[in-house]
């Protein structure tokens, strides 16, 4: 007899992330993909805290959707792309949120007759890959205690399927390595991954002349883990990150998502601190760490209304701020430690004054440690050279293509020999009250 599982407080952002971790364990330790899917499929139903799971994945060959693995379901099920609710997520992209699976036309009753389950209440949502394909649905049954599923589960398991498109591309690389035995098919996947994972839409909030923010990840040869992102936490706020992973290749990738994944769902949750989100993050990342990956961030939350940024930083290089009409300064942050070291360590806060026209200009160190071909570096003194161009208020894609040219003509012939990554905040000045 099976013992039924706790029903889990998905309001909990802790819990969330614990949640996260395990299914970024159990995806990570499996590179085959029967048993990958199982394990998969049982982290989900255990995760959405409900009655079972199927992960149908996409057969581009046949334009249909099919089980490998559907909970309570031994036969495999084949579906025409576009047919019923697991079609429709499909075609559309779009997640299906079914209080009442009876009352919804879309739904089958026969795969109930058949198998005497009782279907209540369906989330269905596609499973997309970072280079926009569609590799499957995942649809998740009857939610725990009755009753329908929310949108914060919507949410949540969008967070949760990032992951396994990421896990179902990683076997997709591997396989295709170990087939191919083509080291060079495998990078160029792997930047595709790394490179679907940052925003590159721009501009990023165009209903808000307050703020103007433009970035830039150009990975070198070797797969890095380098990652930036940007969301409004409210109307009055914009948080924002910039991040180095120490390692390189998949599992750096793998660890790039996850840190990304973990500080946007703390920074949304957390009424607190922007120390406090990354101290959150930071233990989560540390729990269960075997590999001792570790990532070092600098992150903020820029005042629409002020211009004033509350920042922490954990081990990043130092930002340099473009001082409108004035001078270029090097920021002496709050010293902080890079994420995933030690769980417990305290992360400072500290703050920095945008004034109308100022900009916010972030890196990783494969940019001030950018080589020539005589071994010299890029350095602080590069930076502040170029910077000194920008001092009348230009957009931030201008300093960052600057900075970008720069960087490329002082390197020359030399190889690139880490990712090159840029965040430039601009702030526009407090917004207009009518």
């Amino acid at each position: 007899m099976t013992t039924e599982q706790p029903i889990r407080d998905l309001s909990d952002p802790q819990q969330k992330l614990e949640i996260l971790l395990s299914i970024s364990r159990a995806l990570g330790e499996e590179i085959q993909l029967d048993r990958m899917l199982v394990a998969m499929v049982s982290e989900v139903t255990s995760a959405m805290n409900a009655e079972r799971t199927s992960l149908f994945l996409y057969d581009e060959s046949t334009d249909q959707l099919y089980t490998k693995v559907a909970e309570g379901q031994s036969a495999e099920i084949r579906l025409p792309n576009g047919v019923g609710i697991v079609g429709m997520t499909a075609s559309t992209r779009s997640a299906i949120n079914i209080p009442d699976a009876y009352q919804d036309a879309r739904f089958n009753q026969a795969f109930d007759r058949k198998s005497g389950f009782v279907t209540r209440s369906i989330l269905s949502l596609p499973i997309i890959s970072q280079r926009n394909r569609l590799l499957g649905v995942v649809e998740v049954l009857n939610k725990r205690g009755g009753t329908a599923f929310t949108q914060e589960d919507e949410i949540f398991l969008r967070a949760i399927s990032t992951h396994l498109a990421l896990a179902l591309e990683r076997v997709e690389l591997v396989n295709s390595y170990v087939q191919s035995q083509k080291m060079q098919q495998y990078l160029k996947l792997a930047h595709e991954i790394q490179m679907g994972l940052v925003p590159k839409t721009f501009p990023a909030f165009p209903d808000k002349p307050e703020v103007d923010i433009f970035a830039l990840l150009d990975p070198a040869l070797d797969v890095g883990g380098d990652l930036y992102d940007f969301f409004l936490l409210d109307e009055n706020r914009v948080c924002f990150i910039i991040g180095d992973v120490s390692d390189k290749g998949i599992p750096a990738a793998l660890f790039m998502a996850i840190t990304r994944t973990a500080f946007k769902i703390s920074a949304m949750a957390n009424t607190g601190s922007v120390a406090a989100t990354l101290a959150t993050v930071n233990k989560f990342l540390c729990d269960g760490n075997d590999s001792q990956m570790f990532v070092t961030v600098f992150c903020g939350v820029l005042d629409l209304r002020t211009g004033l940024i509350e920042y922490s930083d954990g081990g990043h290089e130092l930002p340099f701020v473009v001082r409108h009409r004035e001078r270029v300064e090097l920021v002496q942050k709050e010293g902080g430690m890079a994420l995933g070291f030690m769980d417990g360590i305290p992360f400072p806060t500290g703050y920095i004054q945008l004034n109308p026209g100022d900009s916010l200009v972030l890196y990783t160190d494969g940019v001030n440690e950018a080589l020539d071909v005589h071994g010299k570096m890029f350095h602080v003194s590069g930076f502040e050279k170029t910077l000194s161009e920008y001092l009348d208020g230009v957009p931030a894609e201008t300093i960052v293509r600057g900075l970008t040219r720069d960087v490329t003509a002082f390197v020359g012939m030399a190889p690139q020999s880490d990712d090159i990554t840029i965040l430039v905040v601009r702030y526009g000045g407090a917004p207009v009250v009518q």
